[in-house]
């Protein structure tokens, strides 16, 4: 077992996860709003997921990448992620958010703009590429299982959001809905806001 990354390739690797895992939490503190009510439940996932974040980088640094092509597709995975979440922040610049919906209040209202546009939910987008980057890079069982358990919490929790972003817009929520993907831009709304030449 290595204690370091062994390939210039796993540095390059190692360094953009954590500069990814950086502006994320910097961002966290931040930009979202902070929850009103700390409960334990939601103290413990936030340090559930610290603690999933920390092991990543210790299968990076132990294990190292599955191969040159691995690498770069985790790195590809780790920039994309940056890229959508830094996007997603510009464009809901004006509306306060809060860190989730699970405990805290609604937006007081609806971001369409950026990446908006296009999915209804780049936030937890970018937090899956960035999840599933390392097990991509790495191979390692243990975190390609955490990184699927994380994307599957929050599938959820967009189900979830959904449900309450309707419930308080109503109609302006439903065709806003009804034009973007949930995690992938909808081909056809695509092709219907296509503007001929």
């Amino acid at each position: 077992m290595t204690l370091l990354p062994q390939t210039p390739l796993d540095w390059v690797l190692f360094a953009v996860a954590l500069a990814t895992a950086i502006i994320i939490a910097v961002a966290m503190q931040d930009f979202f709003l902070d929850s009103r009510t700390n409960t334990p439940r939601v103290r413990a996932m936030q340090d559930l997921g610290v603690a999933v974040a920390v092991s990543h980088f210790g299968v990076i640094v132990m294990r190292g990448s599955a191969g040159p092509n691995w690498a770069i597709a985790g790195i590809a995975m780790y920039v994309a992620a940056t890229l959508l979440f830094l996007s997603s922040l510009e464009a809901a610049r004006r509306v306060p958010l809060p860190r989730t919906f699970v405990e805290d209040q609604m937006p007081r209202a609806l971001v369409t703009q950026g990446p908006f546009a296009l999915i209804r939910h780049p936030f937890d987008v970018s937090y899956s590429l960035a999840w599933l980057a390392t097990p991509v890079a790495t191979h390692g069982p243990l975190v390609a299982l955490s990184a699927v358990v994380a994307t599957g919490i929050y599938f959820v929790a967009a189900r979830r959001e959904e449900r309450m972003l309707e419930d308080r817009f109503g109609e302006a929520y439903r065709v806003y809905k009804n034009g973007t993907g949930m995690v992938l831009p909808s081909v056809s709304s695509m092709l219907a806001n296509r503007t001929p030449n």
